[in-house]
């Protein structure tokens, strides 16, 4: 299974609200103090995610 990590708490609850589950979190090794969510990965994901991309 592939995942996709997002740091971005904004776009983890766009995502959760749009149908995907998150899978599990885990602590940012890049950014001390930051959680990564992690959803498992699939063309409806990134269509989600290209979407959002687009309105910013």
């Amino acid at each position: 299974m592939k995942t996709k990590a997002i740091r971005s708490l904004r776009l983890a609850n766009e995502l959760a609200a749009s149908g995907h589950r998150i899978l599990w979190t885990e602590p940012c090794r890049n950014l001390h103090g930051y959680q990564v969510f992690i959803f498992e990965d699939s063309p409806a994901l990134q269509a989600v995610l290209t979407q959002s991309r687009r309105r910013r």
